[in-house]
């Protein structure tokens, strides 16, 4: 069988799924203003687009990819005038550790990774 280099497999698929419901779990645990309309739909983008690029680059663990999106959110967050767009997404910016680990989120209630699945798919 031919591996497809522009699809990922299952395990990191699951991954970065598991990654994104974790990191919108937290912000919205922690009441964050981004969960909320009108940024909500531009926030989860620009998780999403971050957690597939660094999961794409090699960085493999949930809670790693988790604190780097949320650094990269951190540092670009979505602007008002892009609350709601999904075309853009700001340039990566840099990053350092900056664990959440053990803030007491969990993934009950967590929302469908659905709007993941069309990122998967790279033309």
């Amino acid at each position: 069988m031919v591996e497809n280099p522009l699809a990922f497999n299952f395990s990191k698929t699951r991954t970065i799924c598991d990654a994104f419901d974790d990191t919108w779990t937290l912000l919205q645990v922690l009441s964050s203003d981004l969960t909320q309309a009108p940024q909500a739909l531009a926030t989860q983008t620009i998780l999403a687009k971050r957690i597939i690029e660094m999961a794409d680059q090699g960085l493999r663990g949930i809670p790693e990819l988790r604190d780097d999106a949320l650094a990269f959110l951190q540092h670009s967050p979505p602007s008002a005038s892009r609350a709601g767009s999904v075309g853009e997404t700001p340039q990566p910016a840099a990053t350092g550790s900056h664990s959440m680990a053990g803030k007491g989120h969990s993934r009950e209630g967590a929302p469908s990774n659905s709007i993941l699945w069309p990122l998967f798919i790279r033309v």
